[in-house]
C-alpha cells in the first residue's frame, strides 16, 4: 500500500528526516555481472538507512528492450533494502550473447544502461583493473574518461574502493546492532563518492568487485575466520558488528555470482568468494583477508633492532612489522596458520582442476599479492603482506598448481609484476598487483641486492629474489612512484594474456610514460 504524501510529510516533520520521498528514491548507479546465463543487477539508491519509514516504500522496477529504438518491456520489480540502500535483480536464463538495454525506475527517477553481449570464446576479452581509490584528486574525471575510452569488456575493482576517513567523514564503528544503520550512513558518505566517480564506467559493462581492509574500515585486516576484534587489531577480526560488515560488503559484491559458501562464518560474517566464467575466461574471486591468521599468533612483542630509529608512525610501533633486518622471518611460519582457510583452499584446487580440464584460460583475483613486493623499507617485514603465513601461501599456490592463470591484485599502492615460486623459482603463476589509482604511491620495490638470473640490461630490482619472508619470487617490473591502472587482454584463441600498466601523474591525470617490465605477455 502506498503511503499518502501528506502522511509522509507529517512523519518527516516529526522525525526530522525522510527515508524515501513520496515520488521514490533517486537511483545513483548500478553494478552488474553475468555468469553462465544468470544476470545480477545491483541498483544503488540515495535512501538513508537511519530513517524511519511507515508502510511500504516505493519499489524499483526493471525494464528491458533488445534494440535502442525498441519498446521497453517490464521485467521485474524489487523492494529497496533500506540498510544497504540497494535493490537486487536476478534474471535467470539470460541470453548471454545478446546486447540488451535496461532501465531501472523508482518513482520519478530513471537509470539506463546496457547489458553487453558476452564476448564469445575465441575472442580477446579486455579487462581494466583498478584499486586503492583514496580521495586524492577525486573525481578523477580525466583518468576515468581514459579508462572508458579503452572500452573494456569487463571492470575489475580489486579492493580499497574507499578509505574509512575520506571526504571529511571520520569512520564511525557500529559496535552494536542498534548502531548499524548509523554505521551504514557513515559508510555511504564514502562509497557514494566512489559510485559517483565510476558510474559511467559501470553503467554498460559487467563489474567484478572484491573488498579489502579499508572497505571495512581497517588499515590492515586479519579476519581470523570472521571473528570480531577483541583487544588489539593485531589480534585479528573485524572492527564492527557483523550486520554492518555484511551490509557494507554486500553493496560491493551483491551482484557477483552466488558465493560458494556464504556462511555465516565466525561471529556471523558472510563470505562472497566464488567462481565466474565470462568471455571464455574463468575467474576465481578469492578472500585472502577473511580467514587470515593474525600477527599475535606468532609475535607477542615488537621485533625491533636495538639501533632502529622510530619515525613516529603507527606501523613502527605495532607487532605487525618486523623492524630487525637480522631477524629470520622463517621463524614466523607455522603450518597451522591460515591465509585462505581450508574450505577456500579446497575450492581453489577444484576450480583450478576444472579450468585445466576446460581448455580455457583464467585469472585468480584477490586483494593483495602473495609475495612481499611492496616496501616502506627493504629490511622490514610486514605481516599484512600475504607473503605470510608462508606455509598457507604455499598451500594456496599449490592449489592453483600449473593451471593457466595470471594472478591479479590491488592493496599495495604499487604496480608490481613477477612470478611466484614455491619449491623452485617460476613454478607458480605470474602475479600482477595494480598500481594505486588514487592513493599515494608511497611504497617501492628496491631490494638491497640485485636480482639473480635477470635478463641482460634489465634493472637490478628485477630477477630472482627471496622476499623478506623467504618466499621465491622472480620480479619483472615495479612501477615505483607511479599511480595508474592496469589493462588485461585475455586472448582466448591463442591462449595468452597481456598485462599492461597505464600510468597517471600526481594529479591523477593520464601520462605517457614507459614503465619497464610492461607490457608483459603470458603464453600458456
Amino acid at each position: 500500500m502506498r503511503i499518502p504524501a501528506i502522511r509522509i510529510l507529517l512523519s518527516a516533520l516529526v522525525l526530522g528526516f525522510l527515508a524515501i520521498p513520496a515520488n521514490g528514491a533517486e537511483i545513483l548507479w548500478s553494478q552488474y555481472c553475468q555468469h553462465l546465463g544468470k544476470m545480477k543487477l545491483l541498483v544503488h539508491l540515495d535512501t538513508d538507512p537511519t530513517a524511519v519509514t511507515e508502510g511500504e516504500s516505493e519499489p524499483v522496477k526493471l525494464w528491458l528492450r533488445s534494440a535502442a529504438d525498441g519498446e521497453w518491456k517490464f521485467a521485474d520489480t524489487q523492494p529497496i533494502d533500506l540498510l544497504t540502500a540497494t535493490s537486487l535483480f536476478v534474471l535467470e536464463d539470460w541470453s548471454r550473447y545478446e546486447r540488451t538495454f535496461f532501465k531501472a525506475t523508482c518513482g520519478n527517477s530513471e537509470w539506463e544502461g546496457i547489458f553487453r553481449a558476452e564476448p564469445k570464446d575465441g575472442s580477446v576479452l579486455k579487462a581494466v583493473g583498478l584499486s586503492c581509490l583514496k580521495q586524492i584528486a577525486w573525481p578523477w574525471k580525466e583518468a576515468v574518461a581514459e579508462v572508458i575510452s579503452h572500452d573494456p569488456d569487463l571492470v575489475i575493482f580489486a579492493g580499497d574502493q574507499i578509505y574509512e576517513n575520506d571526504y571529511g567523514s571520520r569512520a564511525f564503528y557500529a559496535k552494536t546492532q542498534a548502531e548499524v544503520p548509523q554505521g551504514m550512513k557513515n559508510y555511504f558518505e564514502k562509497y557514494r563518492k566512489f559510485g559517483e566517480a565510476f558510474r559511467e564506467l559501470m553503467r554498460d559493462r559487467p563489474t567484478i568487485m572484491i573488498t579489502d581492509d579499508h572497505d571495512v574500515f581497517l588499515p590492515d585486516l586479519w579476519g581470523n575466520g570472521g571473528v570480531l576484534i577483541d583487544g588489539k587489531r593485531t589480534d585479528g577480526g573485524y572492527p564492527a558488528h557483523p550486520d554492518w560488515v555484511n551490509a557494507a560488503e554486500f553493496t560491493q559484491t551483491g551482484h557477483l555470482p552466488d558465493p560458494v559458501n556464504p556462511g555465516p562464518h565466525g561471529a556471523g560474517i558472510k563470505a562472497f568468494y566464488t567462481g565466474l566464467e565470462y568471455g571464455g575466461v574463468r575467474f576465481a574471486l578469492l578472500e585472502d583477508r577473511k580467514w587470515k591468521s593474525p600477527p599475535s599468533a606468532v609475535i607477542k612483542e615488537l621485533i625491533v633492532h636495538p639501533d632502529f630509529e622510530f619515525a613516529g608512525k603507527r606501523r613502527d610501533t605495532e607487532i605487525e612489522v618486523v623492524l630487525d633486518p637480522d631477524y629470520d622471518c622463517a621463524q614466523l611460519d607455522d603450518p597451522k596458520l591460515q591465509l585462505l582457510g581450508a574450505e577456500q583452499e579446497a575450492f581453489l584446487a577444484d576450480w583450478s582442476n576444472e579450468l585445466k580440464a576446460s581448455g580455457q584460460i583464467g585469472a585468480v583475483i584477490s586483494a593483495s599479492p602473495w609475495a612481499h613486493v611492496a616496501m616502506y623499507s627493504p629490511t622490514s617485514a610486514d605481516l599484512d603482506s600475504n607473503a605470510w603465513p608462508q606455509s598457507a601461501r604455499n598451500r594456496a599456490l599449490k592449489a592453483i598448481g600449473d593451471a593457466p592463470v595470471v594472478m591479479l591484485h590491488g592493496d599495495v599502492h604499487l604496480g608490481t609484476l613477477g612470478r611466484h615460486g614455491v619449491d623452485a623459482f617460476d613454478d607458480g603463476p605470474v602475479t600482477y598487483s595494480f598500481p594505486a589509482f588514487a592513493s599515494t604511491a608511497s611504497r617501492f620495490w628496491e631490494p638491497l641486492e640485485a636480482g639473480q638470473n635477470r635478463e641482460s640490461g634489465a634493472p637490478e630490482n628485477t630477477g630472482q629474489f627471496h622476499d623478506r619472508f623467504g618466499n621465491k619470487v622472480t620480479m619483472y617490473g615495479a612501477g615505483n612512484g607511479l599511480n595508474g591502472y592496469g589493462i588485461i587482454l585475455f586472448d582466448t584463441k591463442n591462449r595468452e594474456t597481456e598485462l599492461q600498466f597505464h600510468p597517471l601523474d600526481q594529479e591523477r591525470k593520464p601520462i605517457k610514460v614507459d614503465v619497464p617490465g610492461w607490457p608483459y605477455k603470458v603464453k600458456f
